[in-house]
């Protein structure tokens, strides 16, 4: 009781201090996300998690771009300190330059050169401001990746914003950063977090069986890996012939198109009743019912910084990086099994934890001009003069494709902590290739001259990150053996597909590929054992690393959102949980995915309700075999 007392003593006698000093002094914190004018700047919003907000991020293919803008209200004239924070991300060349402009002057001090090459908050000095409306700028000085997180303006000499992300968090909340209220939401049957195309087909079956649905997607477009952002083609059985019909289902829907994905899949969201969609809306944490069920998932809008809360019965984690669950305390594994775990073949001797993963990918694209473009590498990008500099299978083609791919780096550090470092280093490697392919190679010099690099993506195409332990974790014998799961609800065939940890610098094949078959994925995968109401779809479901080789790509991974989705209307049905859909309803499930066009190995239709089972042919005419053998001729 005498803690108590303390305690709320403490916090009254804070507010009080606080109050008399915020009548004194103000700050004034602009989040550079929120500019009314971006310019040339574009809100990159990935790394939300690791370095606490969305910041704007400078791209410039042929230099400096445009300035961000924005307008503020000076509350009394006086002398201002001014705080930055920014990243100097790569310190050995500081390539990130820029100036705040106050008014019709710019700060003399150029952030992005602090030499420390981590977010921090750099001391602009002092200014005098007159009171009233001010212009603030952001004014690009590189076009290399300048990276602005928020600016803030005190006149009080000796207030400085925090650089531990707690604290910075709630200082976002005092001073405006973020909506210091978090709006309630009204309840929902299924959240589902993540728009790849497991989570849009997640929230699309959902719907579809009866239950309120949302879908929340911290991009602005829908696609994950096959978004307009990243253009990776999606991906599934590779073992089909050619006369093979299509993996069935929710993809069939919106099949086509690498470059079309994001707008197909965006209008069959839209068109879905009882769905609802929140874009640019990045998950950043979960409330818990009790120690075994999430009550609701709380999110930021990375655009306004209004903070949302998503109350829920059923929650489906689609986010690749398993963060719904990890939050939520479920067990979840990030890097690889030891060999002597499961005895699987292609898993190494020592295990390791966070690292030996798969790494991620950029890609760029190019346009054939009519005159030639020089191109002068920035100082910062790898040099690659010969093209012996190039590991087997990475020498860099001139026109955008699937080639790509070997474009990856990150599986020797962590893929979640480690995003923005392996994002940057990515970008290196692709401003060395073009460089390469422009200036140094024997090979393509000259078809290279009328070239142009017109896209590089700054969205990483991750492959993996951790995985939430089911009540079954698939393994490479699982691939290998063909497993028909009594529990089975969708299938893969790309077969088992392992990438380096070294990625682009490994000195070996970019990727090997082993137990090309068709194989079946247990529910009891897609579902926490930990966390009673969460299911999972996509890159985090309960597999090994070695069984994940198979299970993780595009296509295959929207037919575990279908699944999970269907089983989602059961839950409500039922009101169970995912488990007890496996105890109890998982041959209903079965049938209810097959009804709905998706295609599970070996499973009959059995589904008693379906009268074409028991229907009988019958035709009101004949006519001989030779008459059809003539026809078909």
């Amino acid at each position: 009781m005498m803690r108590l007392q303390n305690f709320i003593a403490c916090s009254i006698a804070f507010c009080v201090s606080f109050s008399a000093w915020a009548q004194d002094h103000h700050v004034i914190w602009l989040e550079t996300e929120k500019f009314e004018n971006r310019g040339g700047w574009v809100n990159d919003a990935q790394f939300v998690d690791q370095m606490g907000s969305p910041f704007l991020l400078a791209i410039g293919l042929e230099g400096p771009v445009q300035d961000a803008s924005t307008t503020v209200n000076i509350p009394k004239p006086g002398r201002y300190r001014v705080w930055v924070r920014n990243r100097d991300w790569l310190p050995e060349y500081s390539p990130g330059k820029f100036q705040v402009v106050l008014g019709d002057r710019p700060i003399e001090h150029v952030f992005g050169a602090n030499k420390k090459g981590e977010w921090i908050w750099e001391d602009g000095g002092f200014v005098e401001l007159p009171a009233g409306p001010l212009s603030v700028k952001l004014h690009d000085l590189t076009g290399h990746y300048s990276r602005c997180d928020a600016i803030v303006l005190s006149d009080d000499p000796n207030f400085r914003p925090s650089d531990d992300l707690g604290p910075l968090a709630r200082q976002r909340e005092m001073y405006g950063g973020v909506s210091r209220e978090i709006k309630t939401l009204e309840p929902y049957d299924t959240v589902v977090v993540g728009g790849g195309l497991a989570g849009t087909f997640a929230a699309v079956a959902s719907a579809r069986m009866g239950c309120r649905t949302v879908l929340i997607q911290n991009r602005p477009v829908l696609g994950g890996n096959g978004s307009t952002e990243i253009l990776v083609n999606p991906e599934g059985d590779s073992t089909r012939e050619p006369l093979d019909p299509g993996e069935g289902g929710i993809i069939e829907e919106v099949r086509g198109d690498v470059f079309g994905y994001s707008e197909r899949l965006l209008k069959l969201v839209k068109n879905q009743p009882g769905l609802d969609l929140f874009l640019n809306t990045h998950a950043t944490g979960v409330e818990m019912e009790s120690a075994k069920r999430i009550k609701a998932v709380i999110a930021l809008d990375v655009n306004t910084g209004e903070r949302l809360r998503f109350p829920g019965k059923i929650f489906i984690d689609c986010t690749g990086d398993g963060s719904i669950g990890v939050w939520a305390g479920a067990e979840y594994r990030h890097g690889r099994e030891p060999r002597s775990m499961y005895n699987e073949s292609r898993a190494p001797e020592v295990g390791d934890v966070n690292k030996g993963t798969m790494g991620g990918t950029l890609r760029y694209a190019t346009e054939q001009m009519a005159q030639p473009v020089p191109f002068k590498a920035p100082d910062w990008a790898h040099k690659f003069e010969k093209c012996s500099d190039f590991n087997p299978g990475r020498h860099p083609q001139l026109r955008f494709g699937g080639w790509q791919w070997v474009i990856e780096y990150g599986g020797e550090l962590d893929t979640y902590k480690d995003a923005e470092i392996i994002r940057d280093e990515l970008l290196r490697i692709i401003w060395g290739m073009w460089d390469h392919a422009k200036n140094h190679c024997p090979k393509l010099k000259e078809e290279a001259e009328n070239y142009k690099l017109t896209w590089v993506s700054y969205v990483v195409g991750k492959r993996e990150s951790r995985r939430l332990m089911g009540d079954y974790i698939m393994t490479e014998h699982d691939i290998a053996n063909q497993t028909l799961f009594p529990d089975r609800v969708s299938y893969g065939g790309w077969g088992i597909d392992i990438h380096p940890p070294k990625g682009f610098y490994d000195p070996g094949p970019p990727a090997v590929f082993s137990h090309k078959v068709k194989f079946s994925v247990p529910f009891r995968s897609l579902y926490s054992k930990d966390i009673d109401n969460l299911m999972m779809a996509g890159r985090c479901i309960s597999v090994t690393h070695v069984a994940l080789g198979a299970t993780r790509v595009m296509i295959t991974c929207g037919l575990q959102g279908q699944a999970v989705g269907t089983a989602a209307g059961f839950c409500k049905m039922h009101d169970t949980t995912p488990r007890g859909v496996y105890e109890r309803y998982i041959a209903d499930l079965q049938q209810q995915l097959l009804k709905d066009g998706c295609y599970i190995i070996d499973l009959p239709n059995q589904d008693p309700r379906d009268l074409a089972r028991s229907a009988k042919v019958a035709a009101s005419s004949t006519a001989p075999n030779e008459v059809y053998k003539i026809a078909t001729l």
